[in-house]
């Protein structure tokens, strides 16, 4: 039994953070029902959320959402832990059948994050381990999670976007069609590929190295991402699919039954 009161105000901070993460996309009217918190009240509490960097607002839909600063609030068990660790013997098992390493990535914020890798230490590690976030549009792990997403996150998503500052953001505010297009082409392949001026110009690489991503399914929606990567030099993108499509996507399906059934 606590020796002391509840603190309202702490208690109705992490009331709201709770909601905003089990919901991700957030309005004040869905916060104020679930709460049963006065509006004003829910926006101090998203307001002070936001200064201490658990909830990011977007500016176009006014919509709330949680931020990868919320990992911190999980030492004793983080979820994306355990799924890492679920994840790894599958994807070792991967590594082991097709020669080359892959990534794991979930959704955080509009971006995805790396939350398992089989790579190993070398230039194909770069840039690519947990915790290192792939944005959305330009990333092949980012476009396959977008385009198997359900068309109303889908829509939520590409508004976020859109509203975005951001470089790597910059195609949905300025090509939408665009976007679309390239999204249709992508559920319709089953995999998705980098942007190439982005592959060439990032870090993991520095153009030598490309690879595709899969969705995976947490039963019928999309819950991450999977990817492989390969030397551009021991073979073009277009044979490495032909090649390593089947494994991977068996992978994925592997790993979409382990998440639908141990993952909640």
């Amino acid at each position: 039994m606590a020796s002391f009161d509840p603190v309202t105000s702490v208690v109705r901070a992490l009331t709201v953070l709770r909601i905003v993460n089990e919901i991700e996309f957030a309005s004040i009217k869905q916060l104020h029902k679930e709460t049963k918190l006065h509006r004003s009240t829910v926006l101090r509490m998203l307001e002070t959320l936001i200064s201490e960097g658990y909830v990011t607002r977007d500016e176009q839909s006014g919509m709330y959402m949680p931020t990868g600063k919320t990992l911190l609030l999980s030492k004793g068990f983080d979820g994306k832990r355990h799924l890492s660790q679920m994840a790894s013997p599958t994807m070792l098992a991967l590594r082991e059948r097709i020669g080359w390493p892959s990534d794991l990535a979930i959704l955080d914020g509009t971006d995805m994050m790396i939350i398992e890798t089989s790579r190993e230490y070398n230039i194909m590690a770069i840039n690519h381990k947990a915790g290192v976030r792939a944005p959305l549009l330009l990333t092949s792990l980012g476009r396959a999670y977008l385009a198997f997403c359900k068309a109303p996150r889908q829509e939520q998503l590409l508004k976020m976007l859109a509203s975005s500052k951001r470089s790597v953001d910059a195609p949905a505010r300025d090509d939408p069609k665009g976007v679309a297009k390239l999204l249709a082409t992508i559920r319709k392949q089953g995999y998705a590929v980098p942007d190439v001026k982005f592959n060439q110009s990032s870090s993991s690489g520095a153009g030598l190295v490309t690879g595709f991503s899969v969705p995976v399914f947490k039963n019928d929606e999309v819950f991450a991402s999977l990817s492989t990567s390969f030397l551009i030099s021991a073979m073009p993108l277009e044979q490495g699919i032909e090649t390593l499509f089947p494994a991977l996507r068996e992978t994925a399906d592997t790993l979409g039954k382990l998440i639908s059934e141990n993952y909640s």
